[in-house]
């Protein structure tokens, strides 16, 4: 009887042995394939835009500021209302990095020339869950409050918050980007 007791531990041993052997080969791989999709992800995300690309003709637009003014891009007549390049910027209301922006998009459009007729700002949700940003940025530019799929988000095709975009007189992206440093950027490289 001992002998089997001492065998039936011994196997058990064993098979306890090889299992964690076998787990933590599994576990490795795991982790190599999780570094991989890693990296993959990471170029997805590179690759993946946020803003239409630089060149970009946006769809025909009109919509109206919070003031109660008409915005419209109409082919072949540009931007209403605007001398030379407009900064869009796209936020929302449940979005934590928009707040996180929302200071450097009020001094970055305090330097744009022509002042708040060149910056818009579109909002995505309620003007009620917005007082805070509308209250922010309504010294510096023009805002519109509309739903995820507004006539503004549609027309620029953009796919997340906060995103940017500077807009030429005709109709055309100068520059994009997810951060008004990166904006800011590129635009040093765009003649205006």
């Amino acid at each position: 009887m001992d002998v089997v007791l001492i065998a039936a531990v011994v196997v058990v041993g064993v098979l306890g042995g090889l299992n964690l052997l076998l787990m933590l080969a599994v576990l490795r791989r795991l982790r190599e394939y999780d570094e991989k999709w890693a990296r993959a992800g990471m170029d997805n995300l590179a690759e993946r835009r946020l803003v239409p690309e630089p060149g970009t003709r946006i769809a025909d637009f009109t919509a109206t500021t919070l003031d109660g003014a008409d915005i419209t891009l109409r082919d072949p007549a540009g931007v209403s209302g605007v001398e030379g390049p407009l900064l869009v910027g796209f936020f929302s209301t449940g979005c934590p990095a928009c707040h996180e922006e929302l200071p450097r998009f009020v001094e970055y459009a305090g330097t744009v020339p022509g002042g708040r007729e060149q910056n818009l700002m579109v909002i995505s949700g309620s003007a009620d869950d917005a007082a805070d940003i509308i209250e922010a940025v309504s010294p510096m530019a023009r805002v519109v409050v509309e739903p995820v799929e507004g006539p503004l988000m549609t027309a620029f095709s953009v796919r997340g918050w906060p995103s940017f975009v500077l807009l030429g007189q005709d109709g055309t992206v100068q520059a994009g980007a997810g951060g008004v440093a990166t904006l800011a950027r590129s635009q040093q490289a765009v003649p205006v």
